[in-house]
């Protein structure tokens, strides 16, 4: 996974004043997982993709762009 997505992901978060753990849970997803995601350690899948993007009311173009 890029780096520029982690950081879009990031940025986004914080920009709505959410944690990683309560994005994670607007995603359905475990904290660990949205974590690792951020900081580069691990590349989501398409559909974790979507699940983010949802969460944080971001198409999902702006988060691949």
């Amino acid at each position: 996974m890029s780096a520029k997505l982690a950081r879009k992901i990031k940025r986004f978060r914080k920009e709505r004043e959410l944690t990683q753990l309560k994005l994670a849970e607007k995603a359905g997803l475990a904290q660990s997982f949205l974590s690792n995601i951020e900081n580069g350690l691990q590349s989501p899948s398409l559909k974790s993709l979507e699940k983010i993007s949802k969460a944080l009311d971001v198409p999902l173009n702006d988060l691949l762009r």
